[in-house]
């Protein structure tokens, strides 16, 4: 289409001075003119774990102590290196499904987002702590995944985890990060923002949301989760002009940020026109419910894309969904933290992974890969009708004649190297752990 023609493939925002100022913005449309498909887009949530120093394997937050009530034994092989297995197997996939760009749903980078306190403007965003470079740059690499870009939102603990004082506000800044580790793939320009991306023959509305306001309580109560804590903030705990002003006005802000932020969905989404539209947040739908059924059922919503919990879990026609025929995923198993339960050293689990879709006109396949390479399950989404409890019919399935899952992990020739945060480690490792895979 003409229109196409004058449309970039890269995702762009004009710099404001502070991390609030392009809230709710409404970006110009990209377009992939690769008109012979398919199109892939990555997910992937929970992921950056914690590197102390330089040189240091990054290594997932435990979250198994006995004081959670998921505690559980370590699994050397699989809990230990589990952000570094779900990027190796991102490499391998990426080299046949040459994904546009990465959907990204928070909880960047534990224990409790970037080093640092918030309250700093845009242009002041740098890399002193290292963990940009170590956690983010180095990791996720390799043909088919350098200089594709990273769309996403925040998570709790990007705000602090049990604070709201992090540098959140400098996770935001980092979309416009120049020299230094930026190789400027990463983009989130706004807590919450919209945009549309074009294919030749469909289109796909994406509304990045904030549901953060899910981890806020009253300052006095739950302080081992609870962004808004008086136990866990500074006295004089204070985000500046941006928000929150100080420990009792976090709740609220947090709450005028949801309460904005559905007025918008509710706007945007009824003006949509796109085939498809896909909601990117961190908290699963079970946080919410009574807005996503409305929403869902009003407007057609197609896709909620979402991770928090540390697992891999896809939601559609099965019993439970209370969404459906609107389908859900949680991608919370990126191996920053540790999983909700125990995985297996051969990765044939739901524990630690990503997604990989597949965008057509007529439906969206829905595959999760394991840390080592299975594929877990698999789903075919039609378009949502709104005003409907049922999905556009399809008659030619893209399914039909695929396994749906689970299929096995490929096999190991051998450990391989240990894994090394340098230059080549994924490539030189990847090639001895996976033999008979085709890797560049």
């Amino acid at each position: 289409p003409e229109a196409m023609k004058h449309c970039s493939d890269r995702f762009r925002a004009p710099q404001p001075d502070h991390a609030t100022d392009l809230n709710g913005i409404v970006l110009p449309p990209v377009c992939f003119n690769a008109s012979d498909g398919p199109h892939h887009v990555f997910v992937i949530g929970d992921w950056g774990g914690i590197s102390q120093s330089e040189g240091a394997i990054p290594v997932p937050a435990d979250h198994r102590s006995k004081d959670f009530h998921n505690h559980r034994p370590f699994v050397y092989g699989a809990d230990d290196v589990a952000q570094l297995s779900v990027a190796e197997q991102m490499m391998l996939r990426a080299e046949r499904s040459r994904p546009d760009y990465v959907l990204n749903v928070g909880d960047n980078m534990y224990w409790g987002g970037i080093v640092g306190y918030c309250g700093k403007p845009v242009g002041r965003c740098s890399d002193w702590t290292g963990q940009w470079e170590r956690l983010f740059e180095r990791i996720y690499r390799g043909d088919g995944l350098d200089s594709k870009q990273w769309l996403g939102v925040l998570g709790n603990h990007d705000y602090g985890g049990y604070t709201f004082t992090a540098g959140w506000d400098q996770t935001i800044a980092y979309t416009w990060a120049k020299g230094g580790a930026s190789t400027g793939r990463w983009f989130t320009p706004a807590l919450y923002w919209a945009q549309q991306v074009r294919y030749h023959g469909f289109s796909v509305d994406y509304f990045f949301v904030d549901t953060n306001v899910f981890d806020t309580f009253d300052p006095e109560e739950n302080h081992a989760h609870n962004i808004c804590s008086r136990k866990n903030n500074p006295t004089n705990a204070s985000c500046g002009v941006t928000g929150p002003l100080n420990i009792d006005d976090c709740v609220s802000w947090f709450m005028r940020l949801w309460e904005a932020q559905t007025a918008w969905l509710d706007k945007l989404l009824g003006m949509s026109v796109a085939t498809w539209q896909i909601v990117v947040t961190h908290f699963p739908p079970e946080w919410g419910q009574h807005q996503w059924r409305l929403l869902s059922y009003n407007h057609g919503i197609d896709l909620i894309i979402t991770g928090h919990r540390h697992a891999q879990e896809v939601h559609h026609l099965e019993g439970g969904n209370f969404l459906s025929p609107t389908a859900y995923i949680v991608s919370g198993g990126g191996g920053g933290i540790t999983s909700e339960t125990s995985p297996l050293d051969d990765g044939n689990d739901d524990t630690y992974g990503f997604m990989d879709l597949t965008l057509t006109k007529e439906e969206i396949l829905v595959e999760a890969v394991s840390h080592a390479g299975a594929v877990r399950k698999r789903r075919c989404l039609p378009r949502r009708l709104p005003l409907k409890t049922v999905s556009e019919h399809v008659a030619e399935s893209i399914c039909e004649g695929l396994e749906m899952g689970p299929v096995p992990a490929p096999p190991r020739k051998s450990e391989g190297e240990a894994y090394a945060p340098d230059t080549d480690f994924f490539f030189e490792a990847a090639r001895q752990r996976y033999p008979d895979l085709d890797i560049v």
